[in-house]
């Protein structure tokens, strides 16, 4: 269950990411049967993973374990069951390149051919 390269935004983007999901969980769970989504588990999941593997690359093993931990956690509470499934699709074989030439001719020359 890993995931493949880091965010565009690196480490600070991932933590506003978590940040404001947090925050936004903490006004929903006011309201009664504030309960989130699991796509709001698999985010956090997402953002806990790719900020503990860039700990990790940077030497910071025991913050990396404690992000990943958190990831599993939310993980769980997501109900996924593994990643989606995948799908084989047809497609019609594409059709070969058609080149024009299309060049100007000088002003004041009449063409060869009058069509």
């Amino acid at each position: 269950m890993t995931k493949a390269g880091a965010s565009k935004s690196g480490p600070w983007g991932l933590r506003t990411d978590l940040l404001t999901v947090h925050g936004l969980l903490w006004m929903a769970r006011v309201r009664p049967g504030g309960e989130p989504r699991p796509e709001v588990h698999l985010y956090l999941y997402d953002r806990y993973w790719r900020l503990a593997e860039y700990h990790e690359r940077r030497g910071r093993s025991k913050k990396a374990s404690r992000l990943r931990m958190k990831a599993m956690i939310h993980y769980r509470q997501s109900g996924s069951d593994g990643p989606p499934l995948a799908a084989a699709l047809a497609m019609p074989v594409p059709r070969p390149p058609l080149f024009t030439r299309a060049v100007a001719r000088q002003a004041g020359r009449d063409p060869d051919d009058a069509a």
